[in-house]
């Protein structure tokens, strides 16, 4: 999961937002479609274009806007808070999509449990640290966080496909399209500061996060075999001298 930044609601949402409070207008469902259209631009670019919940990559054309506390929660506690930016995030799949992809944001819908309080939200600040992802895209939680095993649950980020698309995407970072151009150790700990930053045209990497871990793990087995070749290439060298 990657850390998004909230930069602020689009000027044209604001200021609706501002003439209709107070009103029944205040309301989600009020929206209309260039003014959702409008948002989830804005929603696209915050995110660098990755699905909040996945990382999936994210066009127009495959993803809908998605209240992290669902909307229907939201009018019942506090009539206009569905509004609330801060409280908006882009997803994968688009609006209106089937039960096909169950995971991410299809698989959640309306939950709301305890206030969202075992929840890790792409809104905290160290969500990042919660999750761990191995070379093959496998996915787990860290520390035994309950919040982050939770998560991964509700939203079924070990899901074989969506499971499958990240080793995909790890697999060609590390080695090549084909497989057979793997990264040098110092392209590698290069990457590893580097795939979590926007291209020059505000993205992020799909899977960024999962990729970084796995160029650290990367490095570290290359580490461990460098090693152990220098641990066989001085004992060869011992036994050379003994014979000597």
């Amino acid at each position: 999961m990657k850390f998004i930044h909230k930069s602020g609601p689009p000027h044209a949402y604001s200021a609706w937002c501002k003439k209709v409070a107070g009103t029944q207008k205040a309301d989600y469902r009020e929206l209309s479609k260039q003014m959702k259209g409008e948002v989830l631009l804005g929603l696209l670019a915050e995110q660098g274009w990755i699905c909040a919940y996945t990382m999936k990559r994210l066009e127009e054309d495959n993803s809908h806007i998605e209240h992290i506390k669902p909307q229907t929660r939201c009018r019942q506690d506090k009539p206009g808070s569905d509004l609330c930016y801060e409280n908006l995030v882009a997803c994968f799949p688009e609006e209106g999509m089937g039960r096909k992809y169950r995971y991410g944001a299809q698989e959640k819908l309306g939950w709301w449990e305890n206030d969202g309080k075992n929840f890790i939200s792409p809104l905290h600040s160290n969500c990042e640290t919660r999750f761990h992802f191995d070379m093959s895209g496998n996915i787990t939680w860290v520390n035994n966080c309950s919040a982050a095993e939770s998560t991964v649950k509700l939203l079924r980020l070990d899901h074989p496909a969506l499971t499958e698309d990240r080793g995909r995407v790890i697999a060609e970072f590390l080695f090549g399209e084909n497989r057979n151009d793997p990264l040098s150790k110092a392209k590698a700990l290069a990457a590893i500061k580097l795939v979590c930053q926007r291209n020059a045209n505000g993205r992020f990497y799909e899977f960024c996060i999962a990729i970084r871990d796995a160029l650290v793990e990367q490095v570290y087995q290359m580490q461990k075999l460098a090693k152990a070749r220098r641990f066989a290439r001085r004992k060869k060298n011992e036994r050379k001298n003994k014979r000597a």
